[in-house]
């Protein structure tokens, strides 16, 4: 159940992807380094107590994975306990370009909230500006559950 599940949630993003909404969420003051957290305004979600969304982020100046392969942007998934002020990362995907096109450097699977670690944000990063933003949509009705989307498709 838990493949099928993956294998769906997987689908989901990739479908996602293809029409993505994105909205920038933040980016660093830093001119010579700039920074930009984006998130998919159609993929705010809740699933069970927290909200999913898919995100990314792009940087100006290329980052380098333990390989040293260098990468300019990253997608994500993200759950938000709106309630504890914390974040859970999973699916994450990179890619060369500052836009998230072409074939990944590198790809990590979606995990079962389950087996994630939801950690609590720094006051003023830029996690918390993620969350702050997309906890504004926690009690709209803007976007179906995600379990009922995926017992649609």
């Amino acid at each position: 159940m838990n493949n099928l599940l993956t294998a769906l949630s997987i689908a989901l993003i990739s479908a996602t992807a293809n029409a993505t909404e994105w909205k920038l969420i933040s980016e660093t003051e830093d001119k010579d380094k700039i920074t930009s957290w984006y998130v998919d305004m159609t993929s705010i979600v809740r699933e069970e107590e927290y909200l999913r969304a898919f995100l990314r982020t792009s940087w100006s100046a290329p980052q380098y994975g333990p390989d040293k392969t260098p990468y300019q942007s990253s997608t994500y998934v993200n759950y938000f306990d709106c309630d504890t002020g914390k974040i859970a990362y999973t699916a994450n995907t990179y890619f060369v370009s500052t836009e998230p096109e072409g074939k990944p450097v590198h790809q990590e699977p979606e995990q079962p909230v389950t087996k994630l670690k939801f950690h609590r944000v720094k006051p003023g990063s830029a996690g918390e500006a993620r969350l702050l933003f997309v906890c504004k949509f926690r009690s709209k009705n803007f976007n179906a559950q995600r379990s009922v989307l995926i017992n649609a498709g």
